[in-house]
């Protein structure tokens, strides 16, 4: 049977609550002598402290909710990561939900969150558009990340990447390579950030005066199996000597499509990926990319979430982070 805090009370001749105040480090009037005395039972006992009931009393669980589209896709490996140092760090925990880009697989993790009474939720880059009905029932304080989330009461913070800037800096860099047909690849074309990417895409061809043709272009997810059917299609549709891929994994199944052809990386086609992912580096032909400082924005999502449990009251925090390129092999 667990031993509980009555049990270590009564062993160390003390409260209950003096107890609770010890092991909650809320000891500043106890004496030294019965401080070690209860942390010694506690040890000595293996006392694991009820966090239900804990919650139930504080009304924190001080644990954060962390979903995300595609757990395969190395950016969010990363990113939850961070996220869970982030929160570690600042004496919390983390719970883990996958939506495979689902609607309804979002929603449920939404409802099972809020049921298992988490402070608070990281909604990683996404296609979906939540449900606001939905967000505005459960009211569990949110980040938004690099996705489309409306502006309720719950919502508090957006850690977005400047994607505009970033694939103009892509495109910006090919076509100062000499490249004239530039292949871009992205998420779903109906999402705004897809959108927002193929804008600085379009805005780097006018400012250098060239046409932008809608047969270089191929939209759907941000997989490597997207990044590999993609490119398979533009190789059967038109020629182009490099590719603005918008995230490392549409980038590495390009490559893998372009060998199978047999073009040689960056010999006959260059290729830019998005994001800067760890395994970037270390690819045989280290990949030419855009930064997204993975780990620094899930370092700012969890603290800006805790400091608002904190401080309810404080103003909605807006962080808008700059990407810069990062040239290796592939370019």
């Amino acid at each position: 049977m667990a031993i509980t805090i009555k049990d270590i009370a009564r062993q160390a001749g003390v409260s209950a609550a003096t107890v609770s105040k010890v092991l909650n480090r809320k000891d500043q009037f106890i004496s030294e002598e019965t401080r070690e005395k209860i942390w010694s039972l506690a040890r000595e006992r293996n006392y694991t402290p009820n966090s239900l009931a804990r919650s139930l009393v504080t009304r924190s669980s001080r644990v954060i909710g962390i979903i995300v589209p595609d757990i395969l896709n190395a950016y969010f490996t990363e990113l939850v990561r961070a996220c869970d140092i982030a929160a570690r760090e600042r004496g919390y925990s983390t719970i883990l939900c996958n939506s495979d880009s689902d609607p309804e697989k979002e929603a449920a993790h939404l409802t099972f969150l809020a049921s298992h009474g988490v402070d608070g939720i990281v909604m990683a880059a996404s296609d979906l558009v939540p449900d606001a009905g939905l967000l505005e029932r459960l009211r569990i304080p949110l980040i938004s990340m690099d996705r489309e989330i409306p502006d309720l009461d719950c919502l508090a913070a957006r850690i977005d990447t400047d994607y505009e800037t970033g694939a103009f800096l892509s495109a910006s860099h090919l076509i100062g390579a000499g490249h004239k047909r530039i292949a871009f690849v992205s998420g779903n074309p109906s999402a705004s950030n897809t959108k927002i990417r193929r804008a600085g895409y379009e805005r780097a061809h006018r400012e250098a005066g060239l046409p932008v043709d809608p047969d270089l272009i191929e939209c759907g997810a941000f997989n490597h199996r997207f990044g590999l059917m993609a490119t398979r299609t533009l190789l059967d549709r038109t020629s182009f000597s490099a590719m603005c891929c918008m995230s490392d994994m549409l980038a590495m199944g390009a490559t893998v499509a372009l060998r199978e052809r047999g073009f040689s990386v960056p010999e006959d086609c260059s290729v830019m990926g998005f994001d800067n992912i760890y395994i970037a580096p270390l690819l045989v032909r280290p990949l030419s990319t855009v930064e997204r400082r993975i780990s620094e924005a899930g370092q700012l999502a969890v603290d800006a979430l805790i400091d608002f449990l904190d401080d309810p009251t404080r103003p909605r925090r807006t962080v808008l982070m700059e990407p810069t390129v990062i040239l290796r092999e592939t370019t």
